[in-house]
């Protein structure tokens, strides 16, 4: 059984690495400040001047209910502490085994899919 500090550095190492891959394509990313009930997610970048924030997960056990939840959570303090007017859209990034970053899953919902295509 993997320990929560194990466990710990597993995931900061997980969003670093992914702020670097976004970086290395010339995307702005950066890594977000833990706030407790007020996170704002674990990276926020800017992809042709929309803004995203990302709630990474490097975990065995998928728990995409929970996960989205966070992600929901997270993009709205994510606004409300920089007086934004709209929320940005939050994605969730889960690591896959074995696999490099960009093989890494996005998930969504289809509702917000929608509102990104239109």
């Amino acid at each position: 059984m993997s320990s929560p500090k194990y466990n710990k550095a597993k995931g900061a190492a997980f969003e670093i690495d992914v702020m670097k891959w976004f970086r290395g394509l010339g995307v702005f990313a950066e890594r977000l400040r833990l706030a407790g009930k007020d996170d704002e997610g674990d990276l926020v970048c800017v992809v042709s001047g929309k803004t995203y924030v990302l709630e990474l997960k490097n975990t065995a056990k998928l728990s995409l209910p929970e996960f989205w939840r966070q992600a929901q959570v997270e993009a709205l303090n994510y606004a409300k502490a920089r007086n934004l007017g709209e929320v940005p859209l939050s994605y969730v990034v889960v690591k896959r085994r074995n696999a490099s970053i960009e093989d890494a899953w996005v998930i969504q919902n289809l509702n917000q899919w929608l509102k990104e295509k239109q």
